[in-house]
């Protein structure tokens, strides 16, 4: 069985809250329009998704926590947070950590 790498050596992460757009009610979906946001910005790694849920607004968005890697964080948040992002990806960032749990609750407390 190989060795595992220690916490250090292993790639550093951010995950990012979306804002899911209503046209999204997959998780199929939402996983091809993350494919598309990967190929449009040419990712190292294409984002995966951890967390997904629809209809969470009034108006019908939803939200997911996308994992990224820390260098493509940069590119990725750059594009979400545009004003236009929810209507041209279907994504709009809301909150970003180092730490999945403080995104779970960031995106708990917008209800």
């Amino acid at each position: 069985m190989a060795k595992r790498l220690s916490k250090a050596l292993r790639g550093k992460r951010r995950w990012l809250g979306v804002l899911v757009s209503p046209e999204i009610k997959s998780k199929s979906q939402m996983i091809s329009s993350i494919e598309k946001l990967s190929q449009k910005l040419e990712l190292s790694s294409s984002p995966k998704l951890m967390d997904f849920s629809v209809n969470q607004f009034t108006d019908g968005c939803g939200t997911g926590i996308l994992q990224v890697k820390l260098a493509d964080s940069f590119v990725i948040r750059e594009l979400l947070e545009a004003d236009d992002s929810l209507e041209k990806n279907g994504l709009s960032s809301l909150t970003t950590s180092g730490k999945i749990r403080l995104v779970r609750e960031r995106l708990s407390n917008l209800d």
